[in-house]
């Protein structure tokens, strides 16, 4: 081959390969170019098919939503329901109404505890001694106040029923304005300073009743004082447990004053307790420390009294139990409160 084309034959090969790459290139983005406008295709004829199709929801699901919501809707109606048995309902009443129903009502719980052999305090007036001395409370005031004498009428109710032997104390919740005690004077000097910083550090107790932010319930604190045997005990601490009032116990204090007192005889090793214990000597001559603890290991334990060793049974404890009563709202106004 003659070396003057040599050149043109290299510069040809090149030519070739470029071309040859470029046509690579091209083909390869031609491919990419079909499989990009078929994905395109495709996804431009599933959407045509998701517009064009009826608007969501369709009657199907429209109708069996409908039915799960009637079946909640019956079930929250049933809770309800439940949740409000014992209550009763709610009536509006006048100040002369009022008279009338806390007469009655003091009458028919001293009559049931006599019935049921209840003993109760002389003058006992069930935590509403105002007014059953003939005070008559404000109009504002008149909800509230029917709705505790209902509710404490009610937990009598529940200690008679379950035996207890004696009421002693009913306490509610004093949210009367003219009730409320005057603030003392402060008296000055360091008592003074000391008793005001103990009232800054413990605040009193609210007296507004408590509301369920949406509405559901409201509740009251009460606190009952009485005495009973420990199987009434259980009794009413069961029939709180049913609901009906709906009611928590947040506090059960039982003391037993009749407790006896006692005191446990001194054995041998206090009585010689804080000086020497005098050793016994024997034929042997003196005991060693080692046989004077066996001695002791094997002798028998003192019996205490009676009085010591009965623990229950004998007496009445005195029980103070503090519990919140739930009032819940009629199930159309809670439905309106959740969805207004």
């Amino acid at each position: 081959m003659n070396r003057k084309y040599l050149p043109l034959l290299v510069g040809g090969l090149l030519v070739l390969a470029v071309v040859a790459g470029l046509v690579y290139v091209l083909l390869s983005a031609r491919g990419r170019y079909q499989e990009g406008m078929s994905s395109l295709a495709m996804v431009q004829g599933k959407l045509a098919r998701l517009t064009s199709r009826p608007v969501f929801p369709s009657a199907a699901n429209v109708q069996t939503l409908g039915k799960q919501a009637d079946v909640y809707q019956d079930y929250l109606g049933g809770l309800f329901d439940d949740m409000r048995q014992g209550q009763g309902a709610v009536q509006a009443i006048t100040r002369d109404g009022f008279r009338q129903t806390i007469e009655e009502k003091y009458r028919e719980l001293v009559r049931e505890a006599r019935d049921k052999n209840v003993v109760l305090p002389a003058d006992f007036a069930f935590g509403f001694q105002r007014y059953t001395a003939g005070n008559l409370p404000a109009e504002d005031e008149m909800d509230r106040l029917v709705d505790q004498l209902r509710s404490v009428a009610a937990l009598c109710r529940i200690l008679y029923d379950s035996g207890v032997a004696e009421l002693t104390a009913v306490e509610r919740t004093v949210f009367e304005k003219d009730a409320q005690a005057a603030p003392e004077e402060e008296e000055y000097g360091r008592r003074g300073m000391r008793n005001r910083a103990d009232a800054a550090e413990a605040p009193p107790p609210s007296i507004e009743l408590y509301r369920d932010p949406d509405g559901l319930f409201t509740r009251e604190h009460y606190a009952l004082s009485f005495r009973a045997a420990v199987p009434a005990v259980w009794s009413v601490l069961n029939r709180f447990a049913k609901g009906t009032p709906f009611a928590v116990v947040t506090k059960v204090e039982i003391a037993n004053e009749a407790r006896p007192a006692v005191a446990a005889p001194k054995t041998e090793e206090a009585a010689t307790a804080g000086g020497a214990r005098p050793v016994a000597a024997t034929a042997a001559g003196w005991q060693s420390p080692g046989l004077r603890a066996d001695e002791s290991a094997k002798k028998e334990p003192e019996i205490l009294p009676r009085e010591l060793r009965v623990v229950a049974g004998q007496e009445l404890p005195a029980v103070r139990l503090e519990l919140d009563l739930y009032r819940f709202a009629e199930a159309a106004a809670a439905q309106g409160e959740e969805n207004p």
